[in-house]
């Protein structure tokens, strides 16, 4: 079944929604898994980072980075996922956790890319038979879902986007799989290039009343203006704007000004 040009649209246009997040991972992630969950009418979105491995046939450590649906007392759930497939062959993952893994991975590396549900990796009873299912999932009321991977190039690895529907929904079907695809293909070439992480200067570390100071700097206000919009002593706020000065890596407003109007994210480690 063929997406429509409306279905389209709207993946566009939550592509330049996150696109306008760029400079918070954290928030940015959110919006994105909360787009493509009321896109795919999915109830959980998470996104994970693979390191590579040293050790042929394996993957590194596999670190779920945003989780979106899920309360707080059930996110444990999917770290613990993460943990147990972490530095393991894929053919064991499938074997004795979750079942087509295995070929999901065979396609990755075959193509560099794959995007696909679960009924197309494994039989539905072998699933629900399964300890990733058993122990996990169903406790998150996570039953069918959507797996997609791709290489991200800044820093390199490889991104785990997945979507999941609760029990008794109806099963994804091709025309998910495909919008699922488009929209992985649009965002993750824009990840660490117009999208930052965690290893670039981005919002990510600062304390509320930081963030607070950053977006009143970001519209033009003075240090004065600031205290006052804040309720703060000015000797409290320069404070803070040395403070994000130092988190940029920048000595001035209008160096600041500058890597926000550019739009480019920057890697912490290139200073």
């Amino acid at each position: 079944m063929d997406i429509s040009p409306g279905e389209i649209s709207r993946v566009i246009q939550l592509v330049r929604e996150v696109c306008d997040r760029w400079d918070d991972p954290r928030v940015w992630r959110e919006h994105l898994l909360r787009g493509a969950c009321a896109l795919l009418k999915g109830n959980v979105g998470t996104i994970f980072e693979v390191d590579a491995s040293t050790v042929p046939g394996k993957y590194g450590n596999i670190r779920p980075v945003a989780i979106f649906g899920l309360p707080a007392i059930k996110t444990d759930l999917v770290h613990t996922a993460a943990t147990a497939v972490s530095n393991q062959v894929p053919q064991e993952i499938s074997d004795t956790f979750i079942p087509g893994h295995a070929k999901l991975v065979a396609e990755f590396e075959k193509y560099s890319w794959v995007t696909a549900s679960r009924n197309e990796l494994t039989d539905v009873a072998v699933y629900h038979a399964s300890p990733v299912y058993l122990n996990l999932r169903r406790h998150a009321d996570c039953d069918d879902y959507l797996c997609s991977m791709r290489f991200v190039d800044v820093p390199p690895r490889i991104e785990m986007f997945a979507v999941d529907r609760p029990h008794g929904a109806v099963p994804f079907g091709s025309r998910e799989i495909l919008l699922f695809k488009l929209l992985h293909d649009e965002i993750a070439p824009l990840i660490g290039v117009r999208l930052a992480t965690e290893e670039h200067f981005s919002r990510d570390g600062l304390s509320k009343r930081l963030r607070e100071t950053l977006s009143l700097l970001l519209e033009g206000k003075s240090e004065k203006v600031v205290a006052a919009s804040l309720n703060l002593r000015p000797k409290t706020v320069h404070e803070y704007v040395t403070s994000i000065y130092r988190h940029f890596n920048v000595s001035s407003r209008a160096e600041l000004l500058a890597y926000f109007v550019h739009r480019t994210p920057k890697l912490r480690s290139d200073n």
